[in-house]
């Protein structure tokens, strides 16, 4: 299978009294999904489903995917994927809620640290952060054996290549 990981794009800071749930994308964080869904297009990368933890701007990320998409994938809200899910949560939702084979793809977009550390342990790296940047996607061509799953990295996009490009 090949597993997409992808952090929500940028939103708007915590107002006070509000709830980190219920953020939403500023302009910025939709620009950032509109490139990496259009990266995904160039690849011809197409989800059988697209998982999102329950917050708020997850849930429009996935959906800004799916829209730029040409097979509009569905989207499922995953709450195993919330914030401080770790690798082990992130990897059982995807098989969970999703029946695929190993042709099939999958994108579930995450929060960070969650990610990071879900690449770690695809890639089987200790002692490492991984920074992921908003709206960035990680494709990974997964693999068990004998109970234990790993993953090779097969891309990797960052809109902020973009932004640094504009300095």
């Amino acid at each position: 299978m090949l597993l997409v990981l992808m952090r929500s794009g940028e939103c708007f800071p915590i107002e006070t009294g509000g709830r980190d749930s219920d953020r939403q994308l500023n302009e910025t964080g939709i620009r950032e999904c509109v490139s990496s869904a259009i990266f995904l297009s160039s690849l011809e990368i197409e989800p059988k489903a697209i998982l999102s933890s329950p917050f708020t701007r997850t849930k429009q990320t996935a959906e800004i995917i799916s829209e730029h998409l040409p097979d509009n994938p569905e989207v499922i809200v995953a709450p195993y994927i919330m914030p401080g899910a770790g690798p082990e949560e992130i990897l059982r939702s995807v098989t969970a809620r999703t029946t695929c084979s190993n042709d099939d793809c999958v994108l579930a977009v995450c929060h960070e640290p969650d990610i990071s550390n879900t690449v770690r342990e695809l890639l089987g790296i200790s002692n490492a952060f991984i920074p992921v940047a908003n709206g960035t996607v990680i494709g990974f061509r997964m693999h068990s054996h004998e109970g234990t799953t790993s993953g090779n990295i097969v891309f990797l996009f960052s809109p902020e290549i973009k932004k640094s490009q504009l300095k």
